[in-house]
């Protein structure tokens, strides 16, 4: 789980050698740290599942950010059933195997998911930046530990968007990234 200063997210996805995601179709990564990618292609019914999260619209950054956590749920939901990582496994050493996601894949894949979301115009408080990582003398534990990125437009406040702790389909946690930068993990996990 590692990562370095791409500049951008847009960097990040071509150093990744990933197709530019598009709303048509998207890159879905697995296989441990991103070296293999699904196409995947959602359908009126996946997108309306999906968009369902940001109804009614968002008034705030902070209404935004809640949308946000469900609406990753929902992607991996939908996206799972249909790359075979429906029972992935939240942590990383839990399980291995087919259909299991690092925190590089996951990341990675929540990123693309909001950028998507972007694309769909239900995005309007936040900008997506490249994944990021912490270190473990920082506070990531024992392994370097990575996440996707959010930044509210109005105060310039990073936010992780975290889908790794937890199995498949459940909401992704949103934090400030500086209390995820030195150690933040969901309750039950403390």
């Amino acid at each position: 789980c590692m990562s370095q200063d791409y500049k951008s997210y847009e960097n990040y996805i071509h150093y990744k050698r990933l197709p530019a995601p598009t709303i048509q179709q998207f890159p879905h990564c697995y296989g441990y740290g991103c070296p293999s990618h699904y196409l995947v292609e959602l359908n009126d019914r996946n997108w309306n599942e999906i968009e369902k999260a940001f109804k009614p619209r968002p008034k705030t950054a902070e209404q935004e950010r809640r949308r946000i956590e469900i609406a990753i749920g929902r992607f991996e939901t939908i996206v799972g059933k249909l790359t075979g990582t429906d029972k992935d496994v939240g942590d990383t050493f839990k399980q291995t195997g087919d259909g299991q996601l690092d925190c590089v894949d996951e990341s990675t894949n929540t990123s693309i998911y909001l950028d998507l979301l972007r694309q769909k115009g239900l995005l309007r408080f936040h900008a997506i930046e490249q994944p990021q990582i912490r270190l473990p003398f920082s506070g990531g534990g024992y392994w370097i530990h990575q996440t996707a990125v959010i930044r509210d437009l109005k105060t310039g406040q990073q936010y992780a968007v975290d889908s790794w702790f937890d199995d498949n389909g459940h909401p992704a946690y949103v934090v400030p990234f500086n209390e995820w930068k030195y150690g933040w993990k969901p309750e039950h996990l403390r």
